[in-house]
């Protein structure tokens, strides 16, 4: 059962999905088979359901890259999915009762499944391996935005148990959910009232300040700038944005997502060899499906490492403390050949 509720006061929602209290536990590894910092080091584990070979163990395949009849990239539902898919017509049924308003849990929750080998790792894969998996998202973006059910189509990547992960195998997941979190429409509000005051994307603006300053600058090519933001929420926290503006990742070309490859790579190469492959989550945040083209928000990928923890002072307040200034994360990234 998932039902999606309303908070009277804030007007943020929250997602109960009883299925997912029905995951196994997914962090047993088998004895002998763990590498450094608890990693599997086999190419095939006969117990996961997302290695080449156990693909009867997956609910029913979504999309696919294929090459010489083998999957290089696939995506499933997931088998304990945040979100349900409808199975009416109609649209999404609001309800309320007393003061209190929810909707039905209907939405879409898929997995990328990476690669076919257990022991990959995205920021050590084949370039275009990587292309391949970025290309995933963006078709099955471009397919779930045609959905009028499907507000926003969240990307995101949970990697090592810091960081939520549920399965060490590499993927990724998507949620498209049917209303637009608060989170998201203060981004969106705050960008809105930036252009309005200067004409600009506020996101055009760090990026042409960023090319120019240069201490923050991670990484960029023709197409892509990679940089720590001036206010960062996390030691290492890198935005990865186009420097074309683009509101929404589905605006990108085919041909730009394959170009995205070569400074993602790059990125994540450079935090996997300087911080010993930390556990991370990146997210492509994008604009709701109706606000493409919008000249005052900007897509991005944003990386944030979990190299600390949120304490009392953060819960309450909102703000974040970070022991380290991003010109120094920057630099140190800089440093890192790959």
């Amino acid at each position: 059962m998932v039902v999606i509720r309303q908070d009277l006061a804030t007007r943020d929602w929250t997602i109960f999905s009883t299925e997912r209290s029905k995951r196994p536990k997914d962090f047993r590894h088998e004895e002998g088979k763990l590498g450094s910092k608890g990693k599997c080091k086999d190419e095939y584990v006969e117990s996961c359901p997302f290695c080449k070979g156990n693909e009867h163990m997956t609910p029913r395949e979504l999309f696919s890259i294929r090459e010489d009849g083998e999957w290089l990239v696939r995506v499933v539902l997931n088998k304990y999915p945040a979100l349900e898919i409808k199975n009416f017509c109609g649209p999404v049924t609001r309800h309320i009762k007393g003061p209190y308003l929810s909707m039905d849990g209907i939405g879409s929750h898929e997995v990328i499944i990476e690669s076919p080998r257990h022991n990959d790792d995205l920021a050590t894969m084949d370039r275009r391996n990587l292309e391949n998996v970025l290309l995933t998202y963006w078709h099955r973006s471009v397919d779930l935005s045609k959905n009028e059910d499907y507000q926003l189509i969240i990307i995101f990547r949970n990697h090592g148990i810091e960081a939520g992960t549920s399965l060490e195998h590499p993927h990724s997941q998507l949620i498209a959910t049917p209303f637009v979190p608060g989170y998201v429409r203060n981004k969106l509000y705050e960008s809105q009232r930036y252009f309005d005051n200067f004409g600009r994307c506020p996101y055009c603006d760090m990026i042409d300040y960023e090319l120019k300053d240069r201490e923050r600058l991670v990484y960029e090519d023709e197409k892509y700038v990679a940089f720590t933001p001036y206010a960062s929420v996390v030691p290492y926290n890198i935005l990865v944005l186009p420097k074309k503006h683009q509101a929404n990742f589905v605006e990108a070309s085919e041909e730009e997502i394959r170009d995205l490859a070569s400074v993602f790579k790059v990125v994540l190469a450079k935090l996997y060899y300087l911080l010993d492959n930390p556990d991370y989550n990146y997210v492509i945040d994008s604009s709701p499906t109706d606000k493409s083209g919008e000249r005052h928000y900007h897509w991005h990928i944003e990386i944030l490492p979990r190299l600390t923890t949120r304490a009392g002072f953060e819960i309450g307040s909102g703000v974040t403390i970070n022991f380290i200034f991003p010109e120094d994360c920057a630099r140190h990234l800089r440093e890192v050949k790959v």
